[in-house]
């Protein structure tokens, strides 16, 4: 499973970034002492797109602990497949490196 999430570099810049926009969501959450998401979730949604985007209508619509659960469930849904995604790509892009050599 370490493989999967840590096997290339892209995933990991990948999974950096989505963890940095977390971690500022969180940290601006804390800093205001109000738990309602604030904009620094677009940053999160933007990263963790397309799932996430699918989701993000009922995120901005809501109120309440709805709203905070569908945000983190939809980007950890989206963080997800765009890892699977990034991994069969440059699995790809690795398989036909080493056919041409």
């Amino acid at each position: 499973m370490t493989q999967f999430f840590f096997g290339n570099w892209t995933t990991r810049i990948y999974l950096f970034a989505v963890a940095l926009a977390a971690v500022i969501l969180i940290g601006g959450q804390l800093a205001a002492g109000d738990h309602e998401p604030s904009t620094a979730a677009i940053y999160l949604i933007g990263l963790t797109a397309p799932v996430s985007v699918i989701f993000a209508p009922f995120f901005l619509l809501g109120d309440g602990w709805q709203a905070v659960a569908m945000l983190w469930l939809s980007a950890t849904a989206g963080t997800l497949l765009n890892t699977v995604l990034i991994n069969t790509i440059v699995g790809q892009a690795g398989g036909l490196r080493s056919h041409r050599a």
